[in-house]
């Protein structure tokens, strides 16, 4: 096993930066983040694992609108077009619209969450949604068009006060607008551009 894990090793190292090559070093150490030592020395109470674990709940409860004990009363939503949304409006559009009626097979696809080193009391996180429109969608209203829907890696984010609810939810910034097939869009834009709704 010793053997066999020793080309990989050889290989990270050969194939990483010259660190000592005039000028790398100096660059390192100046314009990299030291995200760690930042994290560390942080005075925000709620440990990142912790708040990752609250975010993730959030995003189980259909983004706190199932738990709106979640949200903290100043809450705001806040996406490319729409909002800033207070806690009320939010939790009066997610409720009605309910998007794994109009895509039973939905995948958000939620990965790589991490807190900003930067801003301690919010958790990063990108979406991939992907689903096939095999349902209607905002009350019947927009019959099934059995379209598939494969949205662009988009960045979302959580801020959280001292008691861990959560005060802003951001949602919908593409981070390639030449992926999927939702014109560039993010959120329920892309979507319903991609099922040939357009915009609402």
């Amino acid at each position: 096993e010793t053997t066999s894990s020793a080309p990989a090793e050889a290989e990270t190292t050969s194939s990483a930066p010259a660190a000592e090559e005039d000028g790398v070093r100096e660059f390192f150490d100046t314009q990299m983040v030291d995200e760690a030592g930042m994290l560390a020395a942080s005075t925000f109470p709620i440990p990142p694992a912790d708040l990752i674990a609250k975010c993730k709940l959030i995003l189980a409860k259909n983004n706190g609108a199932e738990d709106a004990s979640l949200l903290a009363d100043s809450f705001k939503f806040v996406a490319p077009v729409v909002g800033p949304l207070d806690k009320n409006r939010f939790l009066a559009a997610f409720q009605s619209f309910k998007i794994e009626e109009g895509f039973p097979d939905a995948q958000f696809n939620y990965y790589h969450f991490r807190v900003d080193p930067f801003d301690p009391s919010r958790v990063w996180y990108d979406a991939r949604f992907v689903g096939t429109n095999t349902g209607p969608l905002i009350g019947g209203n927009l019959p099934a068009t059995n379209k598939k829907v494969e949205s662009p890696p988009q960045s979302c984010s959580m801020c959280f006060n001292e008691n861990g609810e959560c005060t802003q939810l951001t949602v919908g910034y593409v981070m390639d607008k030449q992926l999927g097939n939702t014109g560039g869009l993010g959120g329920v834009y892309g979507i319903l551009y991609a099922i040939g709704y357009g915009l609402p």
